[in-house]
C-alpha cells in the first residue's frame, strides 16, 4: 500500500521576528518613541547650549549648525525617516514590501550617521571619550546580562536590576541634593547617545529589508534618490549659511562668569554681593563666591592648562542652561 504525501497548504508566514524589532508589543512601543520623542527634544535642549560669544571654537560652529533655525530643511527630512520607521514597527509584513517605506528607513541610517559624528566632532578634545562610552554601553550591557541569566534566576536578576538601579537613583538624589537631578542627568545621557543609538536601529531596520525585500534598482527608485540628494545638499547649504549668520550674531566678546554672577545676582542681604563700577561705566553685582571661583580658574589656568581647558569645557556646556534656570 503506497502512502501518498498529503501536501500541506502553504501559510503565510510573517517575516522572522529575528526582525529588527522586539517581538513584545511594550518593545516595538519603546523604538517608537526613542525615535520620536528623543530627536524632537534633542533639538530643542542643543538651544541650551547656544554659545554666549564668537569665541572662535570648533564646538560652537557645530552647536549653531544643529540649531533648529539652521536645520530647518531637514526636519521634512527626518519627518519622512521616522514615520517611514514607525510604519514598519507597526506592521513589518504590510509595509516592507513598499519601496517608499524601505527607502526612508535607508536613508534615515544617513541622517543618524550625519548626526552622530557631528555630535563627535563636537565632543573632540572634551568628553569625545565619555559620548563613546556612552556609545557602547548597551552592548556591554547587554553582555554582561546574558553572562548573568546563565548564572542567575530571572526573576532574581530582574529583581538586583531594580534594586540596583533605585539604589544608583536615591544615592544621586542625595549627593545632588535633588530628587530631579538624577533624571535631568539621565535625559542628558539620553541625548547624547540618541544618534548613534537612531543609526543601529536603522541599520539593523535596513539590513534585515535588503534581504529580504530588494531586487532591483528601477528607473523611478532611481529618480527618488536623485530627488532626495538634491533635497540633502540643498538642505545641507542652508544649514551652513543659516549657521554663519548665527554665529555672526553672537556678540564680539565674552560673557561673565554664569552661575556665580546669577547667584551674585540674588537679594544682597541673602548672597552678600555689593556692586561694582566698570572701568568703561559698567555696573555689576559680585560677591565673595564670584571673586574666589574666578582667582581659583585663573590659578588653575597657570599650574594645568589642559586640566582647566576640560573643566571649562564642562562648564560651558552645563553653567548655561543650569544659570538660565
Amino acid at each position: 500500500m503506497s502512502v501518498e504525501t498529503i501536501a500541506e497548504p502553504d501559510i503565510a508566514e510573517e517575516p522572522s521576528i529575528l526582525t529588527p524589532f522586539p517581538k513584545p508589543r511594550w518593545g516595538r512601543v519603546l523604538y517608537g518613541l526613542f525615535v520620536t520623542a528623543l530627536p524632537a527634544f534633542s533639538f530643542w535642549a542643543i538651544q541650551l547650549l547656544k554659545p554666549e560669544w564668537q569665541n572662535g571654537e570648533l564646538s560652537s560652529y557645530i552647536t549653531l549648525l544643529l540649531f533648529p533655525e539652521a536645520s530647518l530643511l531637514f526636519f521634512p527630512l527626518l519627518a519622512y525617516s521616522i514615520i517611514s520607521y514607525l510604519l514598519l514597527l507597526l506592521d513589518p509584513t504590510r509595509y516592507s514590501e513598499s519601496f517608499v517605506i524601505r527607502f526612508g528607513i535607508y536613508t534615515g541610517v544617513l541622517l543618524a550617521l550625519q548626526y552622530s559624528i557631528l555630535l563627535l566632532i563636537y565632543s573632540i578634545g572634551s568628553f569625545a571619550y565619555v559620548i563613546v562610552l556612552i556609545w557602547i554601553f548597551p552592548f556591554v550591557f547587554l553582555l554582561i546580562f546574558r553572562w548573568a541569566k546563565t548564572k542567575w534566576d530571572a526573576s532574581l536578576l530582574h529583581k538586583t536590576m531594580i534594586a540596583l538601579a533605585t539604589g544608583a537613583y536615591l544615592i544621586s538624589a542625595v549627593v545632588m541634593r535633588d530628587l530631579r537631578a538624577p533624571l535631568f542627568f539621565v535625559l542628558i545621557v539620553l541625548v547624547m547617545a540618541a544618534p548613534f543609538w537612531s543609526f543601529l536601529l536603522a541599520v539593523q531596520a535596513s539590513v534585515w529589508l535588503i534581504k529580504n525585500c530588494e531586487t532591483k534598482i528601477i528607473l523611478p527608485r532611481g529618480l527618488g534618490l536623485t530627488a532626495w540628494l538634491g533635497t540633502y545638499i540643498v538642505a545641507w547649504r542652508f544649514d551652513i549659511l543659516k549657521m554663519y549668520e548665527l554665529y555672526a550674531a553672537l556678540p564680539p566678546t565674552p560673557p561673565d562668569c554664569y552661575i556665580a554672577t546669577v547667584a551674585a545676582r540674588g537679594h544682597p542681604w541673602f548672597v552678600r554681593s555689593w556692586t561694582v563700577q566698570y572701568a568703561d561705566g559698567r555696573f555689576m553685582q559680585v560677591n565673595r563666591q564670584l571673586q574666589w571661583l574666578k582667582c581659583a580658574e585663573l590659578t588653575l589656568l597657570t599650574i594645568h592648562p589642559r586640566l582647566h581647558n576640560l573643566l571649562r569645557k564642562i562648564y560651558d556646556t552645563l553653567g548655561k542652561p543650569l544659570a538660565r534656570f
